[in-house]
């Protein structure tokens, strides 16, 4: 059987702030044309136009004076550097059209561990450059207002969540939030350089008034080392040229040649303002200063700050504010794409994956958002404090990214471009692998030595996650020695209080107890041990006897789980244990009850032998009249825990069972519809086109607790159980099955464990 499930309900708050969920159907709806993709992918690139020749002349300036006038010079060399690594970059998109980056060349031409430092080194830049482009962002607010800089936090907190919403409500609608600022900055700096060199040609371009300058050096020339110092602090302006690589598959087809000319249209327009901008301050000799950038004094030289053409200079301002917050949004694309690349190798946590409401990497923005929000509060939103941990990631991936396609280009030598392909290569490995080291001898001590630790820390995680996730697939495919799968033992209802929730868990396990033993046992507070017993027998409905929790095993959550675990090893079965539903009101009583049973299943949750069985929060007295169990099997695959989940649910003996399967896409659910003869069960296939597991797994109980209303529908889960510091890197299924089903009537949910040596 199979079935389409449609929209899923979403609250109304939700659907305001991230809109309405998009179906798998509008996937082509939401990939970005050029016009869109350019803004999208190429705000922190054009953004670099605002302080990256400033940067080149804080060193020059440091040094000498006389040092001034290579600051022209310099911006070729740097335009030159980016014009061959987009070129090389345009190689990449066309060979790895699949996206990736340099995490998918180095892994694919130098091996796995150099895909992983690249990951690691782009995974840390992409953070700062959110992180800096925000704290940036914030000073150039507080400096215009500095009655702010109190809030200072407040506001980079804001900024963070902003970025978040429009990044989570879909591509289409980033691209034309952020079309206005990348637009709207490049038309008014472009017209500012027009202006500016046409009066400079003139004669009649006036000199920049600097406020508090920076510090001038006496030296009589710029050395060598000034030199490439100056040099890699304006390859700044070669930030954000990654993530086109990484973005490939977010434009519209022929997805590899819109790319590549977005690259390109990216590079030129990034190099042309740069060299503008670099020639616009030598002409005018504008300073770097502790107060004015040195894009704000060429505005205020050009257009003045008074009258109608003072305008132009507080746009100039205006854009520049915005296009520093937006240079964000590139970390918000290349980021999560990142990080499902290397999910999709097993590397990362494979919840990275996950496609939200809007077809948007829904996990990877939430967790750059945290990180960002974390480190510019760790870091008190200070540029000056963030900035000497920039760079050194982002040219390290290029130089692994630029060797790994010299190689491409050596085993693909027949290849028409492969001769042009390795010289552009080579000279892309030798210009970032200089500038690296530069930036290496330059700012490790001045913090770059904590992006040398984190990169190997990252490696490290990568590498153990792969091998436990590796460790996972080898288990769970091959069943060979394994025991015969676990048959149920005795059913032991959890009481801490006589109500309506208890009673029904009661009944609920004396229907999966069928002709086997069950009993209740107190895990409450003991001296209440003699009135729970007495109200228990009292009670007509509750044919289960119950008995206090042995005093050997202790009290709480160790102590329910040692006795649990003592019954199963003494009948050689899996003791299935009944939980009631804790009251959801918030009132003191009710809420030291729930979190009472919340380190109850937790605990059990750890045990091989206990199948947890939780009852929904609906109990209208429909447990008294169900006398039948129908019985679901959630499955991924027919693979170990879903065969041992079907065996165990049939050996209940409560009735008919079948398999579940909800697929996330069309091409999902036609691979399922070939699992039927390896299921020893029918199986029913839902298509959920909206990637929800809940809603449909509930529509599909809910046919059955509403069409016969003496029957309860048992959900049986089948878990990993891993080693305790690995569960976090697997989906949370369980948790989203049990909110969806905690208001369904006759329901009940079961996790059984599948123990996995790793």
């Amino acid at each position: 059987m199979r079935r389409v499930f449609t929209l899923p309900e979403r609250s109304r708050w939700r659907t305001r702030v991230l809109g309405v969920p998009l179906a798998w159907n509008a996937q082509d709806d939401e990939l970005l044309p050029k016009r869109l993709a350019l803004p999208v992918f190429s705000s922190d690139a054009l953004s670099s136009v605002a302080y990256a020749a400033e940067a080149a002349l804080v060193v020059l300036l440091a040094a000498s004076v006389a040092s001034y006038s290579l600051i022209v010079p310099i911006a070729i060399a740097v335009s030159v550097v980016m014009a061959i690594v987009v070129l090389s970059y345009r190689q990449t998109v066309a060979a790895y059209p699949q996206g990736g980056g340099a995490f998918a060349v180095a892994g694919d031409n130098l091996g796995p561990m150099a895909g992983l430092v690249a990951a690691a080194a782009l995974a840390i830049d992409y953070l700062l450059t959110a992180t800096v482009s925000i704290a940036a962002a914030v000073l150039a607010l507080t400096s215009a207002f500095p009655t702010l800089s109190p809030v200072r936090h407040e506001i980079a907190l804001a900024g963070v969540a902003l970025l978040a919403v429009i990044n989570l409500r879909g591509l289409r609608q980033t691209g034309r939030t952020v079309a206005v600022p990348v637009y709207g900055f490049t038309v008014v700096v472009a017209v500012t350089l027009t202006v500016g060199l046409v009066r400079a040609a003139q004669g009649t371009l006036e000199t920049a008034v600097v406020d508090h300058p920076l510090p001038v050096g006496t030296a009589a020339a710029a050395t060598g080392i000034v030199m490439m110092r100056a040099f890699a602090s304006g390859c700044s302006a070669l930030t954000g040229i990654e993530a086109v690589a990484n973005g490939v598959p977010a434009f519209r087809a022929p997805q590899a040649r819109n790319a590549g000319a977005t690259l390109v249209m990216m590079a030129g327009i990034a190099m042309t303002l740069l060299l503008g901008v670099s020639w616009l301050a030598y002409e005018a000799h504008a300073l770097p200063s502790e107060t004015v950038s040195v894009l704000s004094q060429l505005g205020r030289v050009v257009w003045g700050d008074h009258g109608v053409s003072g305008t132009g200079f507080y746009l100039l301002q205006f854009f520049t504010l915005a296009i520093l917050l937006m240079a964000a949004n590139t970390a918000y694309q290349g980021f999560p794409r990142l990080l499902a690349s290397v999910a999709a190798e097993g590397s990362a946590p494979r919840w990275f994956q996950y496609v939200g409401d809007r077809l948007v990497l829904s996990n990877g923005v939430v967790a750059l958002s945290v990180l960002a929000g974390a480190l510019l509060i760790g870091f008190d939103v200070r540029v000056d404090l963030l900035i000497h941990l920039y760079l050194l990631g982002v040219f390290l991936a290029f130089t692994l990214s630029q060797v790994g396609m010299m190689v491409y280009w050596r085993r693909h030598p027949d290849h028409p471009g492969a001769r042009m392909g390795r010289l552009i290569s080579a000279l892309g490995a030798l210009a970032t692998g200089i500038v690296l080291l530069v930036i290496l001898f330059t700012k490790f001590t001045a913090g770059g030595w904590l992006i040398m630790i984190a990169i190997p820390l990252l490696v490290a995680a990568a590498h153990v996650t792969g091998t436990h996730y590796r460790g996972v697939a080898e288990q769970v495919a091959d069943e060979t020695g394994r025991e015969a799968p676990p048959q149920p033992g005795s059913v032991i209802v959890l009481v801490d209080r006589l109500d309506q929730h208890s009673a029904a868990a009661a009944q609920a396990g004396a229907l999966l107890a069928g002709g086997r033993p069950h009993n209740a046992i107190h895990v409450g507070d003991r001296d209440r041990w003699e009135t729970v017993a007495k109200a228990w027998r009292r009670e007509p409905s509750i044919r289960v006897p119950i008995a206090p929790l042995a005093a050997v095993y202790g009290d709480g959550a160790e102590g329910v789980a040692a006795q649990l675990r003592t019954v199963a090893a003494s009948e050689g079965g899996t003791v299935v244990a009944v939980m009631p539903h804790a009251p959801t009101s918030w009132r003191l009583r009710d809420l030291r009850r729930r979190l009472l049973w919340r380190r109850i299943r937790r605990r059990l949750e750890h045990e091989p032998s206990v199948a947890v069985t939780e009852l929904s929060a609906s109990v209208s007295g429909g447990w008294w009249q169900a006398d039948r169990i129908a019985t679901m099997v959630a499955t991924a695959g027919p693979y170990g825990p879903a065969r041992r989940a079907i065996a165990f649910a049939e050996g209940l003996d409560g009735g008919d069972v079948w398999a579940v399967h909800v697929a996330g896409s069309e091409q999902e659910a036609e691979a399922a519809d070939g699992w039927r003869d390896q299921i020893p069960v029918p199986l029913e296939v839902v298509e959920s086109a909206y990637r929800d597991l809940g809603a449909p797994m509930l529509a599909a109980v809910h046919d059955i607790t509403s069409a016969e209303p003496s029957t309860v529908c048992l959900l049986v889960v089948p878990e990993v159980l891993t080693r305790r510091r690995f569960r976090w890197l697997h989906n949370q299924r369980t948790a989203i099955l049990r909110r969806a089903l905690s208001d369904e009537d006759r329901t009940m949910l079961m996790t059984l464990p599948f123990p996995v040596d790793v």
